[in-house]
């Protein structure tokens, strides 16, 4: 380095000279899965942290912080220092959250956006001994048993509970809401039949559905899942224009380093570059992901408005 070079490095602070130094990573990351363990963001991490550990030469470690919606872990990883050990699994949830949670100590879209991870359908399960086979017959079921019948989420104020309350609306039925500490214990209790249904993301319910322990009786997107081709999308079955998928991105804490970021965006964009990595993650339900920090931050954005007036007109808010 020549002297101004010098100058400039000594005038940073200790975390921007080191990165300036091109010093990052040098200790273990932490990639902050907001749910409980076996849901499909714990799924979905565990299978990116391989990758990035690849190209970041770190161990990247999973720690599931459940709770809230996902709001706690997003919560710890807004407040942590902005260095880039501390990420996050997001979700669309983050930004729902920000419209039903009204003490929510953290805004996603002052986060910063790293990499898009792709898109994520939904099926609407139900337990196997459910005397309904299509979305038709559920209709008429839950019309003839008001709140007899009930559906479960991973929490208050997730996307499957906006989702849920949004088939409500569109089809003029009832149900109870039964909320959980993630998808993963939900899941067990509709196997067990003690709720009755729910909107659960493809890669923690496609197990189940393959296994014969639950039934999958329609897709929540506009077009038929490639993973359950032969199942209809709720739009064609009857619940006029439904159209609901979750998505998924990586986020730091706000005002963490441009480089850190670029650092961190180009190991996200190096997995879905990966074939092999591409179809374990499509087989697992998921779109594939990839893009700019800035394509992230705009869809945040968006969905943020988007979301917070279904949650309007749900009347739902946390806490």
């Amino acid at each position: 380095m020549d002297r101004r070079q010098l100058l400039a490095l000594a005038a940073l602070t200790p975390l921007s000279r080191a990165f300036a130094q091109g010093k990052y990573p040098s200790q273990s990351i932490r990639l902050i899965a907001p749910y409980a363990p076996g849901g499909t963001v714990d799924i979905l991490s565990r299978q990116l942290a391989e990758p990035m550990r690849a190209s970041l030469a770190q161990s990247v470690i999973v720690e599931n912080r459940g709770g809230a919606g996902g709001t706690l872990g997003a919560d710890a990883v807004a407040k942590a220092r902005p260095d880039g050990y501390a990420i996050l699994f997001g979700a669309v949830h983050h930004a729902i959250a920000q419209s039903v949670y009204p003490k929510l100590g953290y805004d996603i879209r002052e986060m910063a956006a790293v990499g898009f991870l792709g898109r994520v359908n939904h099926a609407l399960i139900v337990n196997k001994d459910l005397p309904a086979r299509n979305v038709q017959e559920l209709v008429a079921l839950l019309k003839a048993n008001p709140d007899k019948y009930s559906y479960a989420t991973p929490g208050a104020g997730t996307m499957q509970h906006l989702m849920a309350e949004y088939f409500k609306n569109v089809t003029g039925t009832q149900m109870m809401h039964v909320p959980y500490r993630g998808s993963a214990p939900a899941i067990v209790d509709i196997i067990a039949g003690n709720v009755h249904m729910m909107f659960e993301t493809m890669p923690s319910a496609i197990q189940h559905i393959r296994a014969g322990s639950v039934r999958a009786i329609a897709v929540t997107s506009k077009v038929r899942s490639p993973s359950l081709p032969d199942v209809p999308t709720a739009a064609e079955s009857g619940a006029a224009n439904y159209d609901a998928t979750s998505w998924y991105g990586i986020y730091a804490p706000p005002s963490t380093p441009a480089e850190v970021v670029r650092v961190l965006n180009a190991a996200v964009n190096a997995a879905f570059a990966d074939p092999g990595f591409v179809q374990r993650w499509i087989a697992l339900g998921a779109d594939a992901g990839g893009g700019t920090p800035q394509e992230l931050a705009a869809l945040t954005r968006s969905e943020v408005e988007r979301w917070a007036e279904v949650a309007r007109r749900a009347d739902i808010k946390v806490g």
